[in-house]
């Protein structure tokens, strides 16, 4: 497998999953930052600039997409992975349009390096264009 990347930023409001992801990517010599909420995330930036932000859809307050918009704002140039445990059609519509990969819970930990390896952070251009900004769910007539 190639190198890994040096920062990883991983947002969870669930304190276990924070824990084990951790543990994993620690394991596999990664620095590892770790967040309860989209705000703590975003408090964050500018700063030190992780290789990837793992973050949780479904938090407290700003959900996973609203933290792509901020971060979209902030010029913040870092790919998003979008992990859920909760996933429905729209969610996934909405990451797919706006090119942030989504991976349901529990995270199969081979299937995460694989997302985490340079070439993928390549694919999802991070010096290119600054995290997307996912489109707005459709309004209930």
């Amino acid at each position: 497998m190639p190198a890994l990347p040096d920062l990883i930023y991983v947002v969870d409001d669930d304190a276990a999953v924070l824990h084990s992801t951790r543990f994993l990517l620690e394991s596999e010599g990664l620095r590892v930052e770790t967040f309860a909420d989209g705000p703590e995330l975003l408090a964050a930036f500018p700063g030190p600039s992780p290789a990837f932000v793992l973050l949780d859809h479904v938090l407290p307050g700003l959900d996973g997409l609203e933290v792509c918009t901020r971060l979209h704002d902030l010029d913040a140039r870092v790919p998003v992975v979008l992990i859920t445990g909760h996933p429905n059609p729209a969610i996934r519509a909405r990451a797919r349009a706006a090119g942030i990969p989504l991976v349901d819970k529990p995270l199969a930990f081979d299937a995460l390096l694989g997302l985490l390896a340079p070439d993928a952070a390549r694919d999802t251009a991070r010096d290119a264009a600054p995290a997307p900004r996912p489109a707005p769910l459709p309004q209930p007539a």
